[in-house]
């Protein structure tokens, strides 16, 4: 409903952003394990689900095909699972450090790929919408390269100067004199959905990865 209301496309990206963090992801589990409550699928806003598409590609669909079996058969008393529901669970928390193992590697072969395209053609402008507040840091999403990340003040101390508001919820940064910051600029009172302007390169030390860094408030260009 939001989302058809909203006529902001970046702020949308921002508010989607911030709303996926709580979420946790999806898990296998042994039915008979977890109490029946927390059996429900959130995104799907259904009490219970259950994997059963192609068990050659996972193996969790394999165990729900066996068990299925099981269960059909046992009803004509001509089958029993050779499985407890212990090793059931211990099959299904394997699944899961598989899964979320994988999940890994893939966002951090993405952040490969992004940094080393950066190498060769880095990003001296570009739009950070700020997703979320720290006293000495936020958290920017750069939408023209999907990436979501963390600026530390601290490591442009020597370019500007900075202090949090508790009561606010903003951090105020200023040039350092003497710096070739544009001097159009003065003050930046950082704070949700403001658009910032913020430079992305290949960090030049490991581990490899995306350094970016604050330039000044957004003015609607991109290099």
């Amino acid at each position: 409903m939001f989302s058809r209301q909203c006529n902001d496309d970046l702020k949308m990206q921002a508010i989607t952003c911030l709303l996926n963090k709580p979420m946790q992801p999806a898990v296998y589990f042994a039915g008979g394990s977890v109490d029946e409550a927390d059996w429900c699928h959130f995104a799907l806003h259904i009490p219970y689900y259950t994997h059963f598409t192609s068990p050659i590609r996972r193996y969790a669909d394999l165990m729900v095909h066996r068990l299925l079996q099981a269960s059909l058969e046992q009803k004509r008393g001509a089958f029993k699972f050779h499985q407890d529901e212990a090793e059931v669970q211990a099959i299904a928390e394997r699944c899961n450090e598989c899964t979320m193992a994988s999940k890994k590697a893939q966002e951090r072969s993405d952040v490969i790929f992004l940094s080393i395209y950066l190498k060769s053609h880095p990003v001296k402008s570009a739009l950070g919408v700020v997703v979320s507040m720290g006293a000495k840091s936020f958290t920017v999403l750069v939408p023209s390269l999907g990436l979501e990340t963390k600026i530390n003040l601290d490591d442009q101390a020597e370019i500007f100067n900075y202090s949090h508001n508790d009561d606010e919820k903003t951090i105020m940064i200023t040039p350092v004199g003497g710096t070739n910051v544009d001097s159009a600029w003065h003050v930046i009172h950082v704070k949700l959905f403001v658009f910032l302007e913020v430079k992305c390169v290949c960090n030049d030390r490991t581990p490899i990865d995306v350094r970016t860094s604050l330039v000044g408030p957004w003015k609607g260009e991109e290099s």
